[in-house]
C-alpha cells in the first residue's frame, strides 16, 4: 500500500483510515508526539489488510487538557475537534470514499465516541477504533504484565511499541521510571500531574521490543474483524 498515493490511486476507493493522535506529555522517556506515532503505525498496517485503502494524514492535535500542566502539550477544544472530524469524513465522501475508520491514539478522546454516533445517524459511515476491547485482547496475547488501567499512559505497552518501531534513540532507557498509581478519581478535575510527577503511569521498566511487535501485531489483529463487521453492513 502506498503511503504517499496520488489522486488517481483513490479512485473505487470503499474505505479510508483516519489516524488521530495527540500532542502531550509521555513521560521522561517518550517523544510528545507517541500518540501520533501509534496511531499513524496502527492505521497503515490496517489499510495494508484492507486494500486499496486510504490513509489519511494523521491528525497531531486532540483533547490533551489534562497534560496541560506539563510544557509541550497542546490541545484543541472539543468543538474544534467535532469540526474537524466532521470535515474530513464529509471531504471523504464528496471525493468518493464512502466509510472512514477513526484509528484513536489517544485515551483521553472520548468525545469521539459522540461525533461516531452522531455522524452514523443517518447511515453506516464511521468506525471508531481501537476500543477499549480492542486494546484488552492485545494486552493479554503480548503478554504485558498489567491491565490497561494500570499501564495507562507511557507505561510497559506504548513503551514496548516505541521500542519495537524505532531501534534505538526515541526511547530514552536511562529515564525509564515506573509510577503505579491504581487511583485516579479526579484525573477529569485535577490533571495528570496530581498524579504522577513525571507524567508516566505504568511500568516502562518492563518493556521490550518483543513485546511491542507482538501487541502491535495483536491489535491490528483485533480491529481487523471489527473493521470486517463494518465493512459487511448494508
Amino acid at each position: 500500500m502506498n503511503p504517499f498515493p496520488s489522486w488517481d490511486e483513490c479512485v473505487n476507493m470503499e474505505l479510508a483510515f483516519f489516524p488521530i493522535g495527540s500532542t502531550e506529555q509521555h513521560g521522561t522517556h517518550l517523544p510528545i508526539h507517541t500518540d501520533t506515532i501509534i496511531a499513524a503505525i496502527v492505521a497503515q498496517r490496517l489499510a495494508e489488510r484492507f486494500a486499496p485503502a486510504y490513509v489519511v494524514p494523521a491528525l497531531p492535535y486532540s483533547a490533551s487538557f489534562e497534560h496541560s500542566g506539563f510544557p509541550g502539550s497542546v490541545s484543541l477544544r472539543v468543538t474544534t475537534i467535532t469540526a474537524v472530524v466532521q470535515d474530513v469524513v464529509h471531504s471523504l465522501e464528496q471525493s468518493g470514499i464512502p466509510r472512514c475508520v477513526i484509528v484513536n491514539g489517544h485515551g483521553g478522546n472520548a468525545l469521539l465516541h459522540n461525533i461516531a454516533q452522531e455522524l452514523n445517524a443517518h447511515g453506516h459511515r464511521v468506525m471508531l477504533a481501537p476500543k477499549r476491547l480492542h486494546w484488552e485482547r492485545a494486552y493479554q496475547q503480548a503478554g504485558i504484565s498489567v491491565s490497561l488501567s494500570q499501564d495507562m499512559h507511557a507505561g510497559e505497552a506504548e513503551t514496548s511499541l516505541l521500542m519495537h518501531l524505532f531501534a534505538d534513540g526515541v526511547v530514552k532507557t536511562d529515564k525509564l521510571i515506573d509510577v503505579d498509581t491504581p487511583r485516579r478519581p479526579l484525573l477529569e478535575v485535577v490533571g495528570m500531574k496530581a498524579f504522577t510527577p513525571t507524567g508516566t503511569i505504568g511500568f516502562p521498566s518492563r518493556a521490550t521490543s518483543a513485546k511491542g511487535k507482538a501487541l502491535l501485531d495483536a491489535l491490528v489483529r483485533e480491529i481487523s474483524h471489527s473493521v470486517e463487521e463494518f465493512m459487511s453492513l448494508g
